[in-house]
C-alpha cells in the first residue's frame, strides 16, 4: 500500500505544480499535433542504361574521324605557316621598296641641288660674258681729208720719196706731221701725201724696203732727231718701188 500511496502523492504534487505554472504563465497557442502518418520515402531515379559495347566498325569509324580532324588541323597549320611566310616576304618587300624610295628621294634631292648649282653657274657665266662683251662698234667716221702740208722748198731730184703715216683721229699725230713737213722739205726729201691708217706703232719709226735705201733711211732718221727707230722691211710683200721711205707717227 505504501508504494501506491507514494505514487499518488507524487502525481498530486506534479499536478499542483503544473496548475500553478499554468496560472502564472500567459496562455500559448496550442502546438500542432504531429501527424501520426509516416513520412513518404523518396522514389529512386531510374538507373541509366549501361552503354552497349562498341563494335569494331564503330571504333574504326571513330579512328578515321580523328585522323581526318588531325589531317585538317595539320592542313590549317600549314596554311597558317604559309600565310605567315608570305606576310614576312611582303614585309621584306615593303621594307626594300621603302629603302629604294628613300634612295630615289636622296638622288632627286642631290640632282635638284646640282641643277640649282648649274643654273647659278650659268647665270654667273652670262653676267660675266655680258660684262666682258666688247661694246657695240660704232659706225666708222669717214676718213679725214688728206693732210695738206705746207710747201716750203722743192725736193732735190733723185731724193727718196717720204710718206708720213698717222692714225685717224689723232690730233697729236696730225700736229707732229705738220711740224715735220717743213723740216723734210728743207732737207731735200720728196714728201708725198700723208697716209691716214687705223693703227700705228707705239714709237716713232722710219721704214725702208730696199737695201739701197738704207743709207737714206739713216739720214732721214738723223734729220728727224733722237728717238727715231729704223726698221728693215725688205721682206715686206708687195714691196713699194725703190726710193720709198715711210715715217710712222705714234698716237702721241
Amino acid at each position: 500500500m505504501a508504494p501506491a500511496g507514494l505514487v499518488l502523492a507524487l502525481a498530486g504534487l506534479a499536478g499542483g505544480v503544473t496548475l500553478g505554472l499554468g496560472l502564472r504563465a500567459p496562455p500559448h497557442p496550442a502546438a500542432p499535433v504531429a501527424s501520426l502518418a509516416p513520412a513518404p520515402q523518396p522514389v529512386p531515379a531510374p538507373a541509366a542504361p549501361a552503354p552497349a559495347p562498341a563494335s569494331a566498325a564503330d571504333a574504326a569509324a571513330l579512328r578515321a574521324g580523328v585522323a581526318a580532324e588531325q589531317a585538317r588541323l595539320d592542313s590549317l597549320r600549314q596554311a597558317r605557316a604559309s600565310a605567315e611566310a608570305e606576310l614576312a616576304t611582303l614585309r621584306q618587300s615593303r621594307a626594300s621598296a621603302e629603302a629604294e624610295l628613300a634612295t630615289l628621294r636622296q638622288a632627286r634631292t642631290a640632282a635638284e641641288a646640282e641643277l640649282a648649282t648649274l643654273r647659278r653657274d650659268l647665270a654667273a657665266g652670262r653676267r660675266e660674258l655680258a660684262a666682258n662683251q666688247p661694246p657695240t662698234p660704232q659706225p666708222l667716221a669717214p676718213p679725214p681729208r688728206p693732210l695738206r702740208l705746207p710747201e716750203t722748198a722743192a725736193a732735190a731730184p733723185g731724193q727718196p720719196r717720204v710718206y708720213i703715216h698717222l692714225r685717224a683721229g689723232s690730233v697729236a699725230a696730225a700736229s707732229a706731221a705738220s711740224e715735220l713737213a717743213p723740216q723734210l722739205r728743207e732737207a731735200g726729201f720728196d714728201l708725198g701725201e700723208p697716209r691716214v691708217v687705223t693703227a700705228t706703232p707705239s714709237q716713232r719709226v722710219v721704214r725702208y724696203f730696199h737695201g739701197e735705201d738704207a743709207p737714206a733711211a739713216a739720214r732721214l732718221a738723223g734729220r728727224l732727231g733722237r728717238g727715231w727707230a729704223i726698221q728693215d722691211f725688205r721682206n715686206f710683200e708687195p714691196a713699194p718701188s725703190t726710193g720709198t721711205l715711210e715715217i710712222w707717227l705714234p698716237d702721241r
